[in-house]
């Protein structure tokens, strides 16, 4: 299942529903029923303190339920691999944490608090959390490209190659959910978080339908304590997540997925001419934020009516005058997870030196290219921006102060970065062969015939257009917004907006609509 859908639209209704129907009518005396209804099994103070609140652990209850139903709306059997990483990191969470270790699911109470409390044997609980679910993602998602890669080296030397491959598709955002239980379970290890014992928190915390699939990746201290905490309808909350998510829902499918076969066309044309493949990249550029952005506001929006908060994944990414500051703008989850998980530790403590610094970011961009999947075009995609990286870390700093901050010169970095660095990663990002990639690089860029030109300025025209409505949406919330909401005009004008954006989306809606890029991940 996926956002645009209508089997979403029913899905999210039911769940809504329910959800805040167990915190509007349950009452105290549906509580004292529950405990009443235990006591025998676990005793009255054991119930008063796993039902402190009966209305949050029907809803937690609900949307674990309601998460293994939406991923595993196709594909049940995807549902064993998310629950593989998150039995496993919950139970090395726990024999982390000293005082939690006779809550461990597969290790007896008087062998669990028998477990040294080493330094080499938290290590090695970590170890195993890493290689569980890396050797998981490694093997679902890079085991073909690796055998691949192997019997082609193996066929130059002139040996006879048959290995064996997966004949099965990708499980759906392993990438997303292996990142944010490895996240939790670093957290403890370094002491930054304490070891959950509640096995239902935990599971809502790993498999929170909305950032499931594609993110955003969420940290166990941020998304934790939400599952954990009571939470109430509120009309206001409701709204602005409903306003949200038809947002989303508006760049998915008017725009994205509007662009999309433009783009398409010209990259499946056997030679097109470089004036093509530049406006091609442009639109594409424009597809892929809108259809990333537009999937992050859905689940934004979905998780803000249920009373979460998300962190925000994009900062208008194409507005950066350099690669460090577009990294920090462009899928913001990622780029702090390798932050935190990858690059810091490899850089150590202390002042780092040049070419520890230089090797902890090509590794870092290595490691990005490789997330995002496992073919060549996406590792030179990482070591392209990481060496781009590198070049900007070490001359911004020596960039004389009075030349920042000016127009004309913030134009032409912001020029020079969105031709020569974005446009090449958003071509390394499309297309899977590097062969074509560089074909597209080496032909001559300037010459074209008048079809060749008139199909590129029709590509980039579809592309200025499909960022017409995603600028308007950053002045209105800049300028417009604040004074609006104190207006006796604003919910009008917010109904009838709602009202265009689900016009839009039934009008420009296909059965053909693919699904979000970032599924693939």
């Amino acid at each position: 299942m996926h956002f645009i859908e209508l089997n979403f639209v029913w899905f999210m209704a039911i769940v809504f529903s329910l959800y805040w129907g167990f915190e509007l009518t349950t009452s105290r005396g549906v509580r004292g029923l529950v405990i009443a209804a235990g006591r025998p099994f676990l005793g009255q103070e054991r119930m008063e303190q796993l039902l402190p609140d009966v209305p949050r652990l029907l809803q937690n209850v609900l949307l674990a339920v309601g998460s293994a139903v939406f991923y595993g709306w196709v594909h049940p059997w995807f549902l064993l691999l998310l629950y593989f990483s998150a039995v496993l990191d919950y139970n090395i969470g726990l024999a982390l944490d000293k005082e939690e270790r006779s809550r461990w699911f597969f290790l007896p109470w008087f062998l669990a608090r028998r477990l040294p409390d080493s330094r080499i044997s938290r290590r090695a609980l970590l170890v195993a959390s890493m290689c569980g679910n890396l050797g998981m993602l490694g093997f679902f998602k890079y085991y073909n490209f690796f055998v691949w890669n192997v019997a082609v080296a193996l066929e130059q030397m002139g040996f006879q190659a048959n290995f064996w491959t997966l004949r099965v598709i990708l499980p759906v955002g392993i990438s997303f959910y292996t990142f944010q239980t490895m996240s939790y379970t670093i957290d403890v290890y370094r002491g930054k978080l304490k070891a959950r014992s509640n096995f239902l928190d935990y599971v809502v915390y790993v498999s929170f339908f909305p950032q499931l699939v594609a993110g955003p990746i969420e940290r166990a201290a941020s998304l934790l304590p939400q599952v954990e905490r009571k939470r109430t309808f509120d009309i206001d909350q409701v709204v602005s997540g409903l306003g949200l998510a038809l947002w989303g829902g508006f760049t998915k499918v008017v725009i994205a997925d509007t662009i999309a076969p433009y783009v398409d066309e010209v990259f499946m044309t056997r030679q097109p001419a470089f004036v093509m493949v530049l406006a091609a990249g442009f639109a594409f550029g424009v597809q892929m934020l809108a259809d990333f952005m537009g999937y992050t506001n859905i689940a934004r929006g979905a998780a803000r009516m249920l009373g979460f908060h998300l962190v925000e994944n994009f900062d208008r990414p194409y507005s950066a005058l350099s690669t460090p500051e577009f990294w920090r703008k462009w899928h913001i989850s990622l780029s702090s997870w390798v932050g935190d998980y990858v690059y810091t530790p490899l850089l150590r403590t202390g002042r780092p030196s040049p070419a520890r610094t230089v090797m902890a970011i090509m590794l870092t961009f290595f490691a990005i290219g490789l997330w995002h999947g496992a073919s060549w075009n996406f590792i030179v995609l990482g070591l392209y921006n990481g060496v781009w990286m590198v070049f900007y870390t070490f001359l911004v700093p020596v960039i004389p102060r009075r030349f920042k901050g000016k127009l004309p010169l913030d134009f032409l970095a912001w020029a020079f970065h969105t031709l020569v660095v974005l446009q090449p990663t958003g071509l390394l990002f499309r297309e899977v062969s590097l062969a074509r990639v560089w074909q597209h690089l080496t032909q001559p860029w300037f010459t074209a015939s008048e079809d060749q030109v008139i199909a590129a300025s029709i590509v980039l025209l579809m592309a200025a257009l499909g960022t017409l409505p995603i600028n308007l949406s950053f002045y209105v919330e800049d300028h417009l917004l604040p004074r609006l909401r104190r207006s006796q005009w604003f919910l009008p004008i917010q109904t009838a907006f709602w009202s265009f954006e689900i016009l839009a989306i039934f009008i420009f809606y296909r059965d053909a609509s693919g699904d979000f890029i970032y599924f693939q991940f």
